[in-house]
């Protein structure tokens, strides 16, 4: 992207014809007045980064101390079981889940808000609160770390077999049954709740994927309004 400013408005049409012949997207920013903005823009280090990191910083804390208080501290000082290991992956994989879900759905609450006060304002020519505005501006870069949650999840539920609480919880149970001489028959109607239940995760996930890289500026840039709304839709 070019970003073009002037007052003449004949005069800047000109130069983002020159900037479209170019091979290059050019981006209206108004005035001369934001020159100076344009201008410290290569100064800034992620400028539209800053909130959304910051929100899920702390949002990530909250979780993982409020994981770490209910599976570790309070099983050790009420139950005597030392599960500090938990720390490692257990509950990074609870905790990446919900904050993928939060973030997502932060992503598309704005635009609610947004829609609610333009039917209240009985127009929609007129700007949006300061918060909300910037709150909108920085959706994309919120569902792009929901996605990095939502990916960081598979990656821990695909280790999660190769784990020695697992395979020791695993053994126990087959030593149990070996013990006591009785095997536990299947159960259709678990089998069938697990493996939806994983095969829905696998689906979400690959919309997840697909609505994050129609997000991506080289990808949006080339499908029309009514593709985009499609995916976004589904």
């Amino acid at each position: 992207q070019v970003f073009v400013c002037g007052d003449d408005v004949e005069a800047k049409q000109m130069v983002m014809n020159i900037v479209r012949a170019l091979g290059l997207t050019p981006l209206d920013k108004g005035s001369l007045l934001a020159a100076q903005e344009i201008e410290n823009y290569p100064l800034q280090l992620f400028p539209m980064w800053k909130f959304p990191i910051f929100l899920s910083l702390g949002l990530t804390a909250f979780f993982f101390f409020y994981c770490l208080a209910l599976d570790v501290i309070y099983t050790y000082i009420y139950e005597k079981n030392n599960f500090s290991f938990f720390i490692a992956i257990t509950i990074p994989n609870r905790v990446c889940p919900v904050m993928a879900l939060i973030l997502l759905a932060l992503v598309y609450l704005p635009g609610i808000f947004a829609a609610i006060i333009q039917l209240y304002r009985g127009t929609k020519y007129r700007r949006f609160p300061n918060w909300l505005d910037k709150w909108m501006l920085c959706r994309k870069q919120l569902g792009l770390i929901a996605l990095a949650f939502a990916s960081l999840h598979v990656v821990f539920t695909l280790v999660t077999p190769m784990r020695a609480f697992v395979s020791w919880r695993t053994s126990k149970g087959i030593i149990s049954q070996a013990l006591n001489n009785k095997t536990e028959p299947l159960n259709n109607t678990t089998a069938w709740i697990s493996d939806s239940y994983l095969a829905l995760g696998i689906l979400g996930f690959f919309l997840f994927v697909l609505l994050g890289i129609t997000s991506l500026p080289s990808v949006s840039n080339n499908v029309n309004w009514r593709e985009f709304r499609f995916v976004q839709v589904r």
